[in-house]
């Protein structure tokens, strides 16, 4: 008898083990389901995310909620990548899984096809500077968003010192900028000086002979642009317009920063001597309003065919996309073009070396603009004039 109830106790016992092996193989096939259908809801949400951001900027649509997805394609692209990669880790073959990894290619596809115009992959949309076929004017362009708030004034000075410009575009200059930079901007001919403590103050310093100069709040009252004629020391001439519009935000329209670039784009297309549009203008260089700017102005943009050539944010390596422009007419060849060190700033000083030249290099360059191009322009002025109200970020840097 005793026999027996060893038997039937190890028996016992061998049922229980059991009946616990099948309990935790199930909790544990319960951990793993939960733990991917976590994974699965991350990636739905992000691919969702990624999508709105690709397609709402496309939208005919001035407000900054919408706008704002133009500027980070760059980080889009690289998050879209790094979830494919990724997803043979977690994904399954369910429809599911396909879905979202086929949006997400999708994605990837639209944000390179945008940006690949901004890498040597592409056609150079401004002709290089050939010493041994091109004869012209040099010059040396700098402009800077110093940042009001900004504190290193003497390293921004001495930067901008080091990078030697023939014409220096300042932005967000106050009067502690603007004496701080005085010692620089005192050295040359011709200075247009329009400090301001909005965060919207402008000099224009220029050794070469600035006239017809007109500082004129475009469509935005206490948000100037500086328009003049240049002349070089051989005698040529060109326009010159500097311009800092006001930045996309998600509570604001960006009517006032898509009329004025509008404007202006509308405005050089009269123009008969060659052009040079440069600054902050608070919108990316792939943007659907950059890309018709480019088209009505009949400008060109050096970064094409050549570099993506971020500006901003100068403080954050991972979150940086082109800000700060410079489109000129045919007949300017790029030498050369960097960014200097920001020195405080949350945006890079960028330095442009251009030659005019007689002759603009060849028209077929040029993106047409056709006539919606031009109404949706003039839309967008009528819009931008109609508006009551007071400059964006007018107080953030006090």
């Amino acid at each position: 008898m005793a026999k027996k109830r060893e038997r039937i106790g190890a028996g016992t016992v061998a049922i229980r083990l059991g009946s616990g092996a099948r309990t935790a193989q199930d909790a544990g096939s319960g951990a793993g389901g939960h733990e991917a259908t976590m994974v699965l809801a991350i990636y739905s949400v992000l691919a969702t995310m990624l999508f709105a951001g690709t397609v709402l900027p496309f939208l005919p649509v001035a407000h900054g909620l919408v706008r704002v997805g133009d500027f980070p394609r760059q980080q889009y692209l690289a998050l879209a990548l790094a979830l494919i990669a990724a997803a043979p880790f977690f994904a399954d073959r369910t429809a599911i899984w396909l879905g979202i990894l086929t949006l997400l290619a999708a994605i990837a596809a639209v944000q390179a096809a945008l940006i690949a115009a901004f890498t040597p992959l592409a056609r150079k949309q401004s002709a290089g500077f050939d010493p041994h076929r091109h004869d012209g004017d040099a010059l040396r362009l700098v402009a800077a968003n110093v940042k009001m708030s900004n504190r290193q004034r003497q390293a921004m000075l001495a930067e901008l010192e080091r990078a030697d410009p023939d014409i220096l575009v300042l932005m967000e200059v106050d009067e502690g900028w603007a004496a701080a930079l005085s010692p620089l901007t005192g050295r040359y001919r011709h200075v247009v000086s329009r400090p301001q403590d909005n965060s919207y103050g402008m000099i224009v310093a220029s050794r070469l002979e600035l006239t017809e100069i007109v500082v004129e709040c475009l469509l935005t009252e206490d948000v100037p642009s500086v328009v003049a004629t240049v002349r070089t020391k051989a005698g040529r001439r060109f326009r010159l317009y500097a311009l800092h519009p006001e930045p996309p935000v998600p509570h604001r329209g960006t009517t006032g920063r898509d009329g004025e670039t509008a404007l202006v784009a509308l405005r050089v297309r009269e123009e008969t001597l060659p052009v040079i549009v440069t600054g902050d203008l608070n919108d990316v260089a792939w943007s659907k309003t950059t890309r018709r700017f480019r088209r009505v102005s009949r400008l060109l943009d050096p970064r094409i065919g050549r570099s993506v050539f971020s500006t901003f944010d100068a403080r954050i390596p991972l979150l940086r996309w082109p800000l700060d422009h410079l489109f000129h007419s045919a007949q300017f060849r790029l030498a050369g073009m960097r960014r200097l060190a920001p020195c405080g700033s949350d945006h890079f000083p960028v330095a442009f070396d251009l030659v005019l030249c007689s002759q603009p290099e060849t028209e077929s360059r040029l993106e047409p603009a056709d006539g919606d191009d031009v109404a949706r322009a003039r839309d967008l002025v009528g819009a931008a004039r109609a508006r009551d109200e007071k400059p964006i970020g007018g107080d953030w840097e006090t």
